[in-house]
């Protein structure tokens, strides 16, 4: 009971990002400024983990390295710039639940990379997971379909939304398959999680130096809610979840999970007024339950193969 607890504590204060991620963009804080700033904040709480572990950073294989850049790189920062990106565009609420799709992202380019099997259920799975994301969106495409688009500035702000949003779901899917690659290596996840953010960083303050005018300064209490906001879902949310999981079946784990959207669409409801149509709820109730059915699947091939192990 307490480790559901704590999972579902995990996701609440994911979900409560919203609250800071939002406003701070309609302050007129760039994307990259804010997820700039959570990387920075990060790094330097998780700067005795960078220590502690920089034997194993040094002993790492080429194809390790790359892998932890990519996590960090592309998953940490390209991955979360997107991400906040499309809350410009579209309601959060849907792009977080899109974020759902991120397992056939992950189960596919492990297939391709890590050579693991994709079993039959999975194509079911995916089609009615694929199919719960379409109707989300079936109003919205149905728009640009009718549109000229390339003239229309809400056809182009869809079109960036839903882009920025997979672009998302695809650097955060191949960012797990590269997370499973080095745990099949022995790498300790907090060296995993230390080095991600590293590597996010040194991504982000090129990009920085780039895109000056896309900084400003920044009000002290918007610095003081982005620290925030970086404790809360980047160390608190992950601190409790894994405390969670070493208490509950793998199964429980799944099902306390989807109280994130939950909470998300509850919270973005009442505080940021940002309620969700028919098609969506529909789409995300779909969503949710191929989500359930492909976790489920996937875990019950575990135990199986680890039962042959054991045997």
């Amino acid at each position: 009971m307490a480790g559901t607890l704590f999972i579902m504590i995990a996701c609440f204060t994911w979900a409560l990002d919203t609250l800071i991620r939002y406003p701070l963009l309609g302050s007129g804080y760039s994307a990259l400024q804010i997820v700039l700033i959570e990387h920075l904040t990060l790094v330097i709480i998780v700067s005795p983990m960078i220590w502690r572990y920089r034997s194993i950073f040094r002993h790492l294989s080429l194809n390790s390295l790359l892998c932890l850049f990519f996590i960090g790189g592309v998953g940490s920062a390209i991955g979360t710039l997107a991400f906040t990106e499309a809350f410009r565009y579209l309601n959060p609420t849907v792009v977080i639940l899109l974020q759902k799709l991120q397992p056939i992202v992950a189960i596919v380019l492990a297939y391709w990379f890590l050579k693991e099997r994709i079993e039959g259920q999975f194509v079911r799975w995916a089609v009615v997971i694929l199919s719960g994301s379409f109707i989300m969106m079936w109003p919205d495409l149905r728009l640009l379909a009718d549109a000229q688009w390339h003239y229309s500035s809400d056809s182009m702000s869809l079109l960036k939304g839903y882009g920025f949003t997979l672009i998302a779901v695809a650097a955060w899917g191949a960012a797990t398959v590269c997370g499973k690659y080095l745990s099949h290596q022995n790498v300790p996840a907090n060296a995993i999680m230390s080095g991600r953010f590293v590597a996010g960083l040194l991504v982000l303050g090129p990009l920085a130096l780039i895109y000056t005018d896309s900084l400003k300064a920044v009000e002290t209490v918007d610095l003081s809610l982005i620290v925030i906001m970086a404790l809360l879902s980047g160390l608190i949310g992950m601190w409790f979840y894994y405390r969670g999981l070493k208490t509950v079946p793998a199964q429980m784990a799944t099902l306390a999970e989807l109280s994130f959207p939950v909470f998300a669409a509850a919270i973005n409801w009442f505080f940021l007024d940002k309620g969700l149509t028919t098609y969506q709820v529909v789409g995300a109730t779909i969503l949710i339950l191929g989500n359930i059915g492909l976790r489920m699947k996937e875990l019950k091939n575990q135990e199986l193969i680890t039962e042959v192990h054991q045997s």
